[in-house]
């Protein structure tokens, strides 16, 4: 076929390509390493939700196929030490359960039975039983009385709070702590072992059964000395409760050695606000001296992925210890990248196993290779095998993509106000002409401390496919560099973060391909209130989209499910001390915004109240500014973009490309 009828072939991208999306998730092989299960979630159109099901994956033919099916969300497989069962966690019917599986097929069963609440976390022993996080709901809170009441014509109850951190974004009220618990697959029979006003997470059985350790900020105060966290073991023959005493600061992901002597966590040492920007580390403790090392001292990067994308979702990545013990394996984020690393445990060296421009969702690991679930900027999400560094594509569910003529992405690099390198991407339409001159729409990411990458992003696909360049950077704030490049900004949003973004755009627009009369904003969360910012500073945008951003940190600090520490990550505080936090709201230079302005927020958003949203609107109402306000219901939260109700994620996409074309493609189109 010739490159014009290749050309012709395809199609653009669209904004209902997103309901054809697979969203690849957890990786676990199983103990005789010739399959492997992984989570793959859908959009039911019909019903307007998302589905996920398990799928296996044939290590010795490479075939793969679904293994669950229906109506259900199933997530977070583990295998029986045996190899012969797969439990996971299941919501169907909103009811949430750990559910079981045969490994050579047949119809999944239900082994739980616990109240309603929030299951996480599952941790299996040799004997098969099954340690996991639990958050059981209020009864009062739960179907039952909610229906009971409904029936009898009676109001709900005033909710009795009494912490600071009673709610959370995409999760709701927390109405319990967060407890760890037992169970034993075989009989049903479940219970909790741990208690106190306290949350414990991150739990982990030693492979003979008889110990579980977890995390957990038992001080005094929790919630105002927030990284007083320590590890904690309870031996299952007497319950007996043990601290073992580690470093003030924040861990989490406990991970156990084959032969139970060693635990690994992912953390770093801080006696400050969790706001603020620190590079995850890799830490080893021994379980007989409680010596405590650090085995990445030596990379500055985060452990993690920290990579920000549409078409995918947080995953639990825990690091994983070798069949042997004497590796670690662990994700690092890294330049826009997410790479898979190992380390040896003796000699400390590091090893990075996959090193390309990549972003690594999820993986596993056996004694000869790894199964990574990667995505790149042309490439949604596939499993793909390592073995000897070397990648392989596995999988080929997002084949739809094939049919699409995809926008191509530059990465560039380009230099600050002080010459500091920035790092950049430029996306061009697929028929890009480098003879005519495109608008083009600057997108700043949330965060702040997360990053862009080198992975897929539908929304930019479908505005850069409208014949518009898209632009996205990582300015100073951002994490995949050293810890200092995210940390600089703390407490001063709007400073050095505004000038790098507005070097960005001295870059691009020198390129002949750009109108630089005719550029758009937008942003999202922290990118929010970097677009708000920017557009109250400068009049060189023809338009922007300011999406669930925040708007006054005076409101903020103490509405938001996160509230703000005094003098933590800003200084001052939200009731006598605000001088620092209402001189850097844009809020206070509101009456200087003259760019036409759409602002989308969503009602259930606990992150960034909706009242941010609402005071920037009303500001610009009063003022007589060119502005609309697009509010989503209360069942939309902060991730609406990533995993909101289907049919407003398409709306959204929609009134943002609208938009965009009102105000930038009536001078070229």
């Amino acid at each position: 076929m010739k490159f014009s009828e290749y050309w012709m072939s395809k199609r653009k991208i669209s904004i209902e390509d997103l309901f054809l999306i697979k969203y690849l998730g957890n990786i676990e092989i199983s103990p005789d390493q010739k399959k492997c299960v992984f989570t793959v979630k859908i959009v039911n159109r019909e019903k307007n939700k998302y589905n996920s099901h398990l799928w296996i994956l044939d290590l010795t033919t490479k075939d793969y196929y679904q293994f669950t099916h229906g109506d259900v969300f199933d997530r977070s497989p583990i295998w029986s030490r045996d190899g012969q069962k797969i439990f996971f966690i299941r919501t169907k019917d909103e009811d949430t359960q750990i559910w079981c599986i045969n490994a050579f097929g047949g119809e999944a069963y239900k082994v739980s039975n616990l109240p309603e609440g929030h299951i996480s976390e599952l941790s299996i022993s040799n004997n098969n039983r099954i340690v996991f996080s639990f958050r059981p709901k209020d009864i009062q809170w739960t179907k039952e009385y909610i229906e009971k009441r409904k029936n009898n014509n009676l109001s709900n109850p005033p909710r009795i709070i009494n912490r600071i951190y009673y709610r959370l974004d995409g999760v709701g009220f927390l109405d319990n702590y967060q407890k760890i618990w037992i169970l034993e697959p075989e009989n049903g029979k479940a219970w909790q072992v741990t208690e106190g006003e306290f949350d414990d997470y991150s739990p982990v059985l030693s492979n003979d059964g008889s110990r579980i350790f977890f995390l957990s900020n038992r001080s005094h105060d929790p919630e105002n000395l927030p990284f007083l966290i320590d590890l904690w073991m309870i031996n299952l023959e007497d319950n007996k409760l043990q601290k073992i005493k580690t470093f003030e600061g924040y861990k989490n992901f406990l991970s156990i050695s084959p032969d139970d002597k060693l635990l690994c966590f992912v953390g770093y040492k801080s006696n400050e606000d969790p706001w603020v920007p620190k590079n995850n580390k890799l830490w080893l403790i021994n379980l007989s001296n409680h010596e405590i090392v650090c085995l990445t001292d030596r990379l500055d990067r985060n452990i993690g992925n920290s990579t920000l994308s549409d078409i995918k979702d947080f995953l639990s990545l825990k690091p994983k210890w070798s069949k042997d013990g004497k590796f670690i394996y662990f994700l690092v984020s890294d330049s826009g990248n997410c790479n898979l690393y190992r380390v040896n445990i003796d000699s400390k060296e590091l090893e990075n196993l996959t090193n390309s421009k990549i972003d690594i969702f999820s993986y596993d690991i056996s004694q000869d290779f790894q199964i990574v679930s990667i995505s790149t900027v042309s490439l949604p999400n596939e499993l793909f095998f390592i073995r000897e560094n070397k990648l392989g594509k596995i999988t080929n569910l997002n084949n739809w993509i094939d049919d699409i003529l995809l926008c191509s992405v530059e990465e560039v690099f380009f230099n600050s106000f002080d010459g500091k390198e920035i790092q950049g991407w430029i996306m061009k339409p697929p028929d890009f002409n480098p003879t005519r001159k495109y608008p083009l729409v600057l997108y700043i990411h949330g965060g702040p401390h997360a990053q862009y990458g080198n992975t897929f992003f539908h929304e930019f696909q479908v505005i850069a496919s409208q014949n518009i360049i898209v632009f996205y950077t990582n300015p100073r704030g951002s994490m995949g560099r050293e810890e200092d490049f995210a940390s600089i900004i703390r407490g001063d949003w709007g400073n050095i973060d505004y000038k790098d973004i507005m070097a960005g755009i001295e870059f691009v627009c020198k390129f002949s391909f750009v109108d630089r009369d005719n550029l758009g904003i937008i942003g999202g969360s922290y990118g929010g209130y970097l677009t708000n910012w920017t557009i109250a500073h400068t009049n060189l945008f023809k338009c922007a989209v300011t999406d669930r951003s925040v708007v006054d940190l005076v409101s903020m600090a103490s509405t938001t499910d996160l509230p703000f520490m005094e003098n933590g990550y800003w200084q001052g505080n939200f009731w006598n001390q605000i001088d620092k936090l209402w001189n850097q709201s844009p809020l206070k230079y509101a009456q200087n915004i003259n760019t036409p302005l759409m602002i989308i927020h969503s009602e259930g958003d606990l992150r960034c109240p909706i009242s941010q949203a609402e005071q920037l609107y009303t500001v610009l109402k009063r003022l007589k500014k060119e502005v609309l306000f697009v509010r989503y219901p209360l069942e939309t939260n902060h991730s609406m973009s990533r995993n909101g109700p289907p049919d407003l994620r398409i709306d959204r996409l929609k009134r943002i490309l609208e938009w965009f074309k009102k105000w930038l493609l009536t001078k070229t189109d």
